[in-house]
């Protein structure tokens, strides 16, 4: 029974191929014998379609196309929906359904609006990996499906040295026949898997010649390296459909026709594209369909009268004729010249026939009508996204780097971008900024006074745009000048062909095109965030030769990606939006800065509302925070780490071992490790300011509101404290009471600021200079934390600068760059517990660091095993960790959310701050807001559990997006690029 099954499935996989072949050809012949003469010529005509034209010019071609049979259209311009729309039109109206084209090969976004657009193929040619023309080849696909587009006219089969015009590199993958090939056979496949017929672009060759006729036929002969059509050769051999020749406007024939006297008619000025088809047809026995562009013949004889060079071109053997001139008088001098030469006749059955077999493969044989729902969003998928940004990355290609500059280690320096051919404010040297601070000049005539501009700066890094071709010289000769003693970055966004203009400079990178997310991406990779892989395509010099590139690693400084990418779902996260704009409805604050960063990226980056409820300065990624509490972990305790991983702080010992002065107060016996947990029995809270005033005037043995050599302290905008204040504060500090608690007992948490009074002290006293100046050596400058630390009116205009408090009691003043804690104002803004600012970007820098175990940017800040030591729960009878505040597992009145793991650390601030960074789910959360003003009574942010809701909101991101994995995208795309990342 089992013997005879396998026979009938045997015979079935034998006998379908045949079957399949055999209605594909009744379905071909039952259209084809409908056919007249003037249809049949009509089918091998393709006209353009543009959306975007007039309603009446549009209108006017369909009618067009129903009247004459007209075999296709060539998709030209317009919008997906309308597209969609008319193409289920055409099919409904036509009896003999309508072949759909589009030159897609950077997707239908290099045709239509609001669709992706993806990289050049000059550029994707840079790419290494070849299976991401395979991912291309497949989205592409994809797009034209959802559009009705049946053909593609792509991928160009060309290498880059059959352009005389090296402008046109663009076009091409590059000049490696063997990597060329690789990538157009894989594009070629991608299509494939997705029922699209692929339709190769060929660029007519210029070493064509035709030498005589045999039976009136052309005898071909060509000069050029045949190398050139290996590339084609594999694609045909790969069943290629079709191939189109375009787009090169030069003779192939001797200008003296002598020889041909006879055929003057026919070939006065004939071109590559026109005997092209047939020269493929010999040299690499080509089966398939030849299109010939028809405005690449007119072009060069403008004497053409309407209808002569359609002729021409399908005499010479062409099956499909683009975008023919008048569609009448094609037809009429087409029937003419078939009734002079009946083996016309039969050359046009035989491309009709081929025509309709295409229509076959592409499913034209049946009915089926397009779902233009949400169409927009179905082109511009995640694949889409994830693929044209993969792409991107891939093919940016570091190209020389003679002094090892890449990617930028050293950010303790000056930095300045110079944008040649665009503004300064661009988003390259935008993106530069979230690294460094940097100084932007902008593209100016007049180069005379430059060289000395630039020169203040340690690193110049400079971009070419395409508008600056004409200042290319000038500009090229400052450069040169300052790479002699300063490091020179140039990064050309324009065709590698230009690079020879950079050839001198030790550093250079390609970078294709000026598109934002280009920009953006390369200003990453420059501070290694992310990694390099590209390779020259072309030659361009005999110094910069094809397959140049330097690869690099990423060394661990922040990336800014797309949700997916890091594991989380966009729909969920983006519900973030939604909880910041109603906290700011509700009054819980004036606007706030979010973000959060998942396996090292940037996936969510947020800016809300405005400075205060008055809306007069909106809050930018530039906005700068009091950090209130969360000071303690983003400097004290970072001294402390730092001293404690030297060996010289022992958290064990007392801390009079280290500050002497405790020994004669009740704070002789505190141990250091119970100060960092906030179990040493200090009081939470000390105003020490009531004690500086008097029937609530302000005293003056302690106040001024002019700034003096006596009163150097700046209290508020507009007071200032006398030098002796800080004793002051520390006198009161280490003689006030301690808590009450049962004899022979351990002291309980309770949360006090005094104890980071006391670490203050010993930090400064160990590292012999103020924690300000220390930081911003050793830890901020070198992050690129530009923003984070002590007093920022001394390095920010205020405007900056958010406001917190309008205090009503002790300074009676609006608080603006002045820190809101008032014993840290007290402290001159120079205190352990209180006086740091910054912005949420330079925030999560520090926590990025910390998150991985102490490495960012390529340096080891600390141990792993210190952060590990510092960030773990330290008593069963606490959540704290050293200095820092962690979950209460299970527990609703959590500081974070109750999402998060055990392994979570962080803090918060009174202002309405918090840092939070959880190392099992590798995720940094920051958070910044003023919600004390324009009063401190505004407890709204806690009691509408903003920040945890945010975080809940991160989680359940995460957690959707584990739900399915990878395998909730249709496409493998994701998994494959996550998978060779890095």
């Amino acid at each position: 029974m089992h013997k005879k099954v396998w026979v009938v499935f045997i015979v079935w996989l034998a006998v379908l191929p045949v079957y399949a072949q055999s209605t594909k050809s009744a379905w071909v012949d039952s259209v084809f014998n409908t056919l007249s003469l003037p249809a049949k010529i009509g089918q091998v005509l393709m006209i353009p379609l543009d959306e975007s034209s007039d309603q009446n010019d549009l209108q006017k071609t369909i009618n067009t196309i129903r009247k004459n049979k007209i075999g296709g259209v060539v998709v030209s311009g317009g919008g997906p929906v309308k597209l969609a729309q008319t193409v289920n039109n055409l099919q409904a109206e036509n009896d003999i359904p309508v072949l759909v084209g589009m030159n897609a090969e950077q997707g239908s976004g290099a045709v239509l609006d609001s669709v992706l657009k993806f990289p050049d193929p000059i550029m994707l040619g840079a790419v290494r990996d070849d299976s991401l023309s395979w991912f291309l080849g497949e989205q592409v696909g994809k797009q034209l499906n959802l559009l009705g587009v049946h053909v593609n006219f792509a991928p160009t089969a060309d290498l880059s040295t059959s352009f005389a015009n090296p402008d046109l590199f663009v076009s091409s993958y590059g000049e490696n026949k063997d990597r060329v090939t690789q990538k157009i056979v894989k594009y070629q496949a991608g299509l494939r898997q997705q029922g699209v017929i692929c339709i190769a672009k060929y660029y007519p060759d210029n070493g064509i010649r035709v030498t005589d006729f045999h039976k009136g036929k052309p005898v071909l002969q060509s000069s050029t390296d045949p190398s050139r059509l290996y590339p084609l050769q594999i694609m045909i051999d790969n069943h290629l459909a079709g191939v189109v020749t375009a787009y090169e406007h030069e003779l192939i024939f001797p200008s003296k026709k002598r020889r041909f006297a006879d055929r003057t008619k026919i070939l006065s000025e004939a071109l590559p594209t026109l005997y092209s088809g047939t020269y493929l047809r010999q040299q690499v026995n080509l089966k398939g369909l030849v299109f010939s562009f028809i405005p690449d013949i007119r072009e060069l004889n403008k004497k053409y009268k309407s209808g002569d060079a359609e002729v021409f071109a399908f005499q010479a053997g062409n099956d499909v004729l683009l975008f023919p001139q008048n569609i009448n008088a094609t037809i009429r001098k087409m029937r003419r010249a078939i009734r002079k030469n009946k083996t016309l006749e039969k050359q046009l059955d035989e491309s009709v026939k081929k025509i309709l077999a295409l229509k076959y493969d592409a499913g034209l044989n049946k009915k089926n009508k397009l779902n233009t729902d949400n169409l927009k969003a179905r082109l511009n998928d995640i694949n889409a996204v994830v693929l044209r940004k993969a792409l991107i990355e891939r093919a940016v290609t570091v190209v020389r780097d003679t002094q090892r500059t890449i990617p930028v280690k050293e950010l303790d320096r000056s930095f300045a971008s110079l944008a040649i051919g665009a503004a300064n404010k661009n988003p390259f040297s935008a993106y530069l900024s979230k690294y460094v601070p940097i100084t932007k000049y902008g593209m100016k005539s007049d180069t005379s006074g430059l060289y000395l501009t630039l020169k203040k700066h340690d690193v110049i890094i400079a971009a070419i745009y395409p508008d600056g071709d004409s200042l290319a010289a000038q500009y090229s000769h400052v450069l040169e000048r300052l790479s002699a003693d300063r490091k020179v970055i140039a990064v050309m966004f324009d065709s590698p062909a230009r690079l020879s203009q950079l050839e001198k400079l030790p550093v250079i990178i390609q970078a294709y095109a000026p598109d934002n997310d280009i920009q953006t991406i390369v200003a990453q990779m420059i501070f290694g965030a992310r990694p390099i892989d590209g390779i020259l395509p072309v030659s361009v010099t005999d110094s910069l030769t094809e397959g140049s590139g330097m690869q690099a690693q990423s060394i661990g400084r922040l990336g800014y990606e797309i949700p997916e990418l890091a594991g989380m779902n966009r729909e969920l996260l983006n519900k973030i939006t939604q909880i910041a704009n109603k906290a700011i409805v509700q009054k819980a604050i004036p606007g706030c800065q979010v973000i959060v960063a998942r396996k090292g990226k940037v996936v969510y980056e947020g800016n809300f509302g405005w400075q205060t409820y008055e809306q007069k300065n909106p809050i930018t990624e530039n906005s700068i925070y009091d950090l209130a509490s969360v000071t303690k972990v983003t400097a004290t305790l970072q001294v402390s780490m730092f001293l404690y991983e030297k060996g010289l702080l022992d958290i064990y010992k007392k801390a009079s071992y280290y500050l002497p002065e405790l020994d004669s107060t009740n704070k002789k016996d505190l141990i250091v490790k119970d100060i960092l947990t906030h179990q040493a029995g200090l009081i939470p809270f000390i105003p020490f300011w009531v004690q500086t005033v008097k029937d609530s005037v302000l005293l003056p043995e302690y106040y001024s509101h002019e700034r003096s050599e006596a009163y150097p302290l700046q209290i508020a905008p507009n007071l200032f404290g006398i030098k002796s204040l800080p004793d002051s504060l520390w006198k009161w500090s280490i003689n006030s009471r301690l808590r009450e608690k049962p004899a022979r007992t351990p002291y309980t948490y309770t949360y006090s600021d005094i104890g980071l009074y006391i670490m203050h002290h010993i930090n400064e006293k160990l590292i012999n200079q103020s924690q300000q100046d220390f930081l911003r050596q050793n830890l901020y400058d070198r992050l690129g934390a530009e923003t984070v630390g002590y007093l920022p009116l001394e390095r920010f205009d205020a405007s900056r600068i958010v406001p917190t408090e309008d205090d009503k009691l002790f300074r009676r003043e609006l608080l603006v760059g002045t820190v809101h804690d008032e014993g840290a104002a007290m402290l001159g803004g120079l205190a352990g517990h209180a006086g740091n600012f910054s912005n949420a970007n330079d925030m999560l820098k520090l926590g990025q660091m910390l998150l991985q175990k102490g490495y960012y940017g390529g340096y080891q800040y600390y141990k792993p095993e210190t952060v590990d030591y510092f960030t773990a729960k330290q008593f069963d009878t606490s959540r704290r960790g050293l200095g820092w505040d962690k979950p209460v597992q299970s527990d609703w009145a959590s500081p974070t959310s109750i999402l998060a793991s055990p392994r979570t650390f962080g803090h918060t601030g009174f202002t309405g701050t918090c840092i939070w960074i959880d190392s099992e789910f590798d995720l940094v959360f920051v958070f910044l807001s003023n919600r004390v003003y324009p009063t401190r009574n505004n407890n709204k942010l806690s009691s509408l559990n903003i920040r945890s809701r945010m975080q809940d909101v991160i989680y359940q991101s995460v957690f959707e997006y584990g739900k399915y994995g990878d395998n909730q995208y249709s496409s493998k795309l994701i998994p494959y690029i996550l998978k060779t990342n890095n």
